[in-house]
């Protein structure tokens, strides 16, 4: 008897979904989900590449900086030196804390 009468909830809890298309919209949702968090990964991934080439081109060129012998507007190299590096160093800083953000969000 207990077994009938559970069986006839069964029943009547099912549920039924009368929008049309309703499992297709679902699933095109998850696919577009799925591959906008790929798209997301593959950015990142260039991203940490040019950064790894900017920071080597910087150093680079503060390499060939500091080899060069000459005034600018009256002053020695070493001042402009001095500026290249702290903006490269800045500019370094912010970009790298962003690139971590960005990797290890949840």
């Amino acid at each position: 008897m207990e077994e009938e009468q559970l069986k006839k909830w069964i029943k009547h809890s099912k549920l039924e979904i009368k929008i049309p298309d309703f499992e297709k919209n679902v699933l095109d949702a998850i696919k577009k989900k799925e591959a906008s968090e790929k798209s997301v990964w593959r950015n990142i991934r260039w991203s940490w590449f040019f950064f790894m080439v900017g920071l080597g081109l910087g150093l680079i060129a503060a390499n060939i900086i500091s080899n060069f012998k000459f005034t600018f507007l009256g002053e020695n190299a070493n001042l402009l030196l001095l500026i290249f590096e702290i903006l490269f160093v800045v500019i370094f800083a912010t970009q790298f804390d962003n690139l971590i953000r960005f990797t290890f969000r949840k």
